[in-house]
């Protein structure tokens, strides 16, 4: 039998279907059609996420793969913003952060 444990529906209205990998692996056509008809579906490793499963097609797969990056790309920056105030480097000067900058480059010229 075919069951996704979960169902849940983010702020924007949209729903998640949840997935075991061990359902995913033992039906994986059932498990696509099911990103077709929920919109999306976290797939799950012992009950942790692991993979988020979108819809696409021959013509919007470029364009979701794009969005995807974007998505990274963001995740990335939030992470260089929290280390940054973690480490105290978020409220440096412009003087300081041009001071910073001049030592990196010097020490690049260096090794060259």
């Amino acid at each position: 039998m075919f069951d996704m444990h979960d169902n849940r529906t983010t702020l924007a209205g949209m729903k998640t279907r949840w997935l075991a990998s061990r359902e995913f692996s033992a039906h994986p056509g059932r498990a696509l059609a099911a990103v077709g008809r929920a919109g999306r579906v976290l797939v799950t490793a012992n009950g942790k996420p692991k993979a988020i499963m979108i819809p696409t097609s021959e013509e919007t797969f470029t364009r979701d793969l794009e969005m995807l990056d974007r998505v990274a790309l963001a995740q990335a920056v939030e992470a260089i913003r929290t280390e940054s105030v973690m480490n105290g480097t978020d409220n440096l000067t412009m003087e300081e952060v041009d001071t910073e900058v001049a030592a990196v480059r010097t020490a690049r010229r260096r090794r060259k």
